[in-house]
């Protein structure tokens, strides 16, 4: 039987302990009252408020994160195929849902299972 593991557990064993507290402390400095409710996993919020800032994404917010270089595009397909954003229920950035930067992180493609 395998082992069920959280977001974050998966997220540590593909990329590491240290981006994952890079991610998590990223996603806290964009606390404002408005988008910090984490109901459910955390991580999850933190992937979100990520996505929605872009601290992963763009390469100067991710220098004044202190997050190393990474493969944008492998990790924003490994978040669409592991994280499960879709099932998470507490805040994120409004305004970024609004503007659809959620929507590949929910919509698997054609003929992905």
């Amino acid at each position: 039987m395998e082992e069920t593991l959280s977001v974050k557990e998966k997220f540590v064993r593909d990329w590491g302990e240290d981006l994952a507290q890079k991610v998590e402390e990223a996603a806290n400095s964009h606390r404002n009252g408005v988008n910090d409710q984490k109901i459910g996993d955390p991580f999850k919020w933190a992937l979100l408020i990520c996505i929605g800032y872009q601290c992963l994404e763009v390469e100067r917010y991710r220098e004044s994160h202190g997050i190393p270089p990474l493969d944008w595009e492998k990790m924003k397909i490994w978040i669409r195929d592991n994280a499960e954003l879709g099932s998470y229920s507490g805040d994120f950035d409004y305004l970024s849902l609004w503007a659809g930067a959620y929507h590949f992180y929910v919509s698997k493609p054609d003929g992905v299972t």
